[in-house]
């Protein structure tokens, strides 16, 4: 596993030094990867909440 530390420090490294402090601007974070919840949920730090529902997209 030693080998991908470079990898992780070089985007820890990338990101701005504001991504780690408390922004009164964020609200919440959402994990939306599901194709079969629906409705209501609450957003990772329950600060925020999203509704969801599916939304089908067509093969090209």
């Amino acid at each position: 596993m030693a080998v991908y530390v470079p990898i992780v420090d070089a985007v820890l490294g990338a990101l701005p030094s504001s991504w780690w402090t408390d922004d009164p601007d964020y609200v919440d974070s959402g994990y939306t990867l599901s194709t079969t919840s629906t409705g209501r949920v609450n957003g990772a730090a329950a600060n925020g909440w999203l509704d969801l529902a599916p939304y089908w997209v067509e093969q090209l």
